[in-house]
């Protein structure tokens, strides 16, 4: 009874799980089967209107809407900042010439941030580049970009178009297409792959901008992005310029502004003909275009036999052989061109019989080479006689100049030459002065002294002779004899270089020259002779010449000796006595020699020649580098002449 009653209930939990098994089961069914049954449709976008093909295979190429505008963005971001960085001085110079640009460049150049693709990635800074090449008269940018899902790239022509902003702008017609998309400097907008699926495009309508200026950019009536001047030009209504009188952008403007044909410009903007031999408006014209009287024209312009040449009559013009004709005939057969002669007119050079020609046969006719004779000249030199001997030596001015021409110089008849020699010419009488310190009475004075002694005073200073004698200067010897007087001894005479001073005890008589060392003239000064004197009565110096008492010293000074004595003495009485007054003086001595007088004597000696012939140059025409002539002595004097 258990045992069935627990079969019948049966157990709860396996039940569950094996459900749960056929559930999982189910699920895992459905989800690999569904996806075949459910397969999207394909269509095809390779035609030009986008509806879709007919056929089983079709384009797998395309890119959502999304990631196509993602794409497209980041390659116009590369475009632009490109073209604002290639100005004048960055852009290649010669044709073929190119420069290229990483993304990475171009960040490092802040010209452009990282670029970011529809999958949150950077694109590639190193495959990703713009490449500007310059090709004949524009610039081709290839801007190349690849992130994480494709690579593509899109070319664009630059050029320096009317239209350009700046110097530098994108060429607005004939853009060249994005490689794998439909023409246009855009990426077309197609659908995408997933995983192996192609979705069809997405039925988003992208919002395009129409005549609008908009984050920096202009775009123009179709929703592309041009310049400012393009923008203007298609969304900007301007009132159309006039022009009159001018050709413009391959039309005629008559003088209304009008757009007309060629002929009707010609009416109304070029001055009026001028008429020959026609009557025209009112006026007669004469056949040199002259308005004049009709009896006037009748006889200058009536042509025998109704014929008319190279005029215009009755409204119609007549060639040279007197055909009616248009007037482009009439001018070609009637108007005849200048002609020109011998030069350059109209940038054409001309012969001398009035053609057109090249300058080389311009050169050849018209400067034809001309041919010259040119000057010789040749001199000989000219014929003296042998000349003279040297003269003698004769006395002459020292002024006289010497003469030293060359033997050419035709002037050249007499050589003379200088000779100078020192000689005596006479006698003079020759001093020579020096100086010495010499001791002479100045003067004297009356003091009360001691009468048993003589009192002196010498240059300011007090002496006392120690014995009676009288002190008497040398100055009042008047022989020169030797001998000694008063107090002084003479010592005798000696020669001397440097003459001596004088002192209290020593005087020195000056006597004359001494010539020994000298020649016949004296190159410095001789030596001179003194006789020397020395004071024998004794000096001492004393303060007062009124006290007693011992004197201590008695002091005798020579240039040779000094001695010094003591004595012992009273003063006596106190008497008025005269000292004399002696000083130094400086005196100048001479001694005057009759000595040879010295000079310059100049002498003189000639000699001469004859001119027999003069120099004789001769002149002669020959043709240029004539080596007969030139060989033979003959030189150019730089002179031509026609032959």
């Amino acid at each position: 009874m258990h045992v069935n009653d627990y079969e019948r209930r049966g157990f709860p939990l396996r039940d569950f799980i094996l459900k749960l098994i056929l559930v999982i089961i189910f699920v895992f069914l459905l989800c690999w089967l569904l996806p075949k049954f459910m397969k999207p449709s394909v269509v095809n976008y390779n035609n030009k209107d986008g509806k879709a093909c007919t056929t089983s295979t079709c384009d797998t190429t395309g890119i959502s809407a999304l990631t196509s505008q993602i794409f497209a963005d980041n390659l116009e971001r590369m475009k632009d900042a490109a073209i604002s960085y290639y100005t004048d001085e960055r852009l290649p110079k010669n044709v073929g010439d190119s420069d290229t640009m990483t993304l990475s460049d171009m960040i490092g150049k802040k010209l452009i941030v990282a670029l970011i693709d529809k999958n949150n990635k950077a694109c590639d800074v190193e495959k990703s580049y713009v490449k500007i090449t310059k090709v004949d008269d524009e610039y081709i940018l290839k801007v190349n970009l690849k992130d994480s899902e494709r690579e593509d790239y899109i070319l664009v022509h630059l050029g320096c178009y009317t239209y350009c902003e700046g110097a530098l702008c994108q060429k607005q017609q004939g853009n060249v297409p994005v490689k794998g998309s439909a023409s246009g400097p855009y990426v077309a907008i197609k659908g995408y792959i997933d995983h192996g699926i192609y979705y069809p495009p997405s039925k988003i309508t992208p919002v395009v901008l129409k005549c609008q200026y908009k984050n920096g950019k202009y775009y123009d009536k179709n929703g592309r992005v041009v310049s400012k001047a393009e923008y203007e030009k298609q969304c900007i209504t301007k009132p159309a310029k006039k022009y009159y009188c001018v050709k413009h952008d391959g039309k005629y403007y008559d003088d209304k502004g009008n757009v007309v044909s060629y002929e009707k410009y010609k009416k109304a903007c070029e001055p009026e003909e001028h008429y020959y031999c026609v009557y025209h408006n009112g006026k007669y014209y004469d056949s040199d275009g002259k308005v004049v009287d009709k009896a006037t024209f009748e006889k200058d312009c009536t042509i025998p036999e109704d014929k008319h040449y190279c005029v215009k009559y009755d409204g119609k013009w007549y060639d040279d052989k007197g055909n009616v004709v248009s007037y482009e005939d009439y001018k070609k057969a009637c108007t005849q061109e200048e002609k020109h002669y011998c030069g350059k007119y109209n940038g054409k050079w001309y012969d001398d019989k009035g053609n057109v020609v090249s300058y080389e046969q311009y050169k050849k006719a018209c400067e034809p080479e001309v041919e010259y004779l040119y000057e010789y000249k040749k001199t000989t030199a000219a014929e003296f006689s042998e000349w003279t001997a040297w003269s003698s030596w004769a006395k002459t001015n020292c002024a006289t100049q010497e003469i030293n021409c060359s033997n050419s110089d035709v002037n050249c008849l007499k050589k003379l030459q200088i000779y100078k020699q020192k000689q005596k010419i006479g006698e003079y009488d020759k001093t020579y002065a020096r100086q010495r310190s010499k001791l002479v009475k100045t003067g004297s004075y009356t003091q009360k002294s001691c009468s048993k002694y003589n009192y002196v005073e010498i240059n300011k200073t007090t002496y006392v002779t120690t014995t009676t004698t009288t002190y008497t200067a040398t100055d009042t010897i008047t022989s020169v004899t030797q001998h000694s007087t008063g107090g002084w001894v003479y010592n005798g005479r000696a020669s001397y270089k440097n003459p001596p001073s004088d002192s209290a005890a020593k005087h020195y008589k000056f006597v004359g020259a001494d010539y020994s060392n000298c020649s016949d003239t004296c190159q410095t000064l001789p030596n001179y002779y003194y006789d020397s004197y020395t004071y024998t009565g004794g000096l001492s110096s004393v303060s007062t010449t009124t006290t007693p008492g011992n004197v201590t010293s008695s002091t005798s000074t020579s240039t040779t000796s000094s001695t010094t004595t003591t004595h012992e003495a009273s003063c006596g009485e106190i008497v008025s006595k005269t000292i004399p007054i002696y000083g130094y003086i400086t005196v100048t001595e001479k001694a005057t020699r009759r000595e040879p007088l010295y000079g310059t004597v100049c002498y003189q000696s000639t000699k001469t020649r004859d001119l027999i012939s003069g120099e004789i140059t001769k002149y002669k025409w020959s043709t240029d580098n004539d080596m007969t002539l030139i060989n033979n002595g003959w030189v150019k004097t730089g002179n031509k002449k026609r032959k």
